[in-house]
């Protein structure tokens, strides 16, 4: 995808930026300490690395913490610039102390607090389009007013017991 936003002229190479990865204190905005300890070092039980989906490797926390990295720095950017999208997050089923549907940590609810503690913006507002509700999100955000999610995603299907986002739209299966 880069290489072909670059030769077709849609991006020029200073619009690209690399993340750095994110930062215990940064994953604390969201999720419990325990469990980012216990996931970094490999050592949650069999049953929540089954909730998550994926087996453990050094790899994948490395990937998983430059992906959350690049959400926060996409959030920062877009604040910035107006516009700046990141490819790799989306990780809307993560809760505050599980992982769930192959999301480990959630990175929208990471760089949402973040950018509210950085000065950034005093509120945020989550919309979340995918087909399945961002039941992890809504989670994590349910006590902070200044942080908002609005889900539209099918109303039966993953997961079967939706949370309770700010503003919820549930739409019938197959619809067109």
């Amino acid at each position: 995808v880069y290489e072909w936003l670059v030769r077709d002229g849609v991006a020029s190479l200073d619009q690209f930026h690399l993340p750095q990865p994110a930062t215990e204190a940064q994953l604390a905005l969201a999720h419990d300490p325990a469990y980012i300890r216990a996931y970094l070092n490999g050592t949650l039980d069999a049953r929540a690395m089954r909730r998550i989906g994926f087996p453990w490797s050094e790899r994948l926390v490395r990937r998983t913490l430059i992906a959350l990295g690049s959400t926060v720095l996409a959030a920062e950017l877009a604040l910035t610039h107006g516009l700046a999208c990141s490819t790799a997050g989306g990780t809307h089923h993560a809760f505050r102390n599980c992982g769930a549907g192959y999301c480990i940590f959630n990175d929208l609810a990471v760089a949402a607090r973040w950018v509210k503690e950085q000065g950034l913006a005093r509120r945020v507002l989550i919309v979340d389009l995918d087909v399945h509700q961002g039941d992890g999100t809504a989670s994590i955000l349910q006590d902070d007013p200044d942080l908002a999610t609005f889900s539209m995603h099918c109303e039966a299907n993953f997961p079967f017991h939706k949370e309770q986002s700010d503003y919820d739209v549930a739409l019938p299966v197959g619809m067109e």
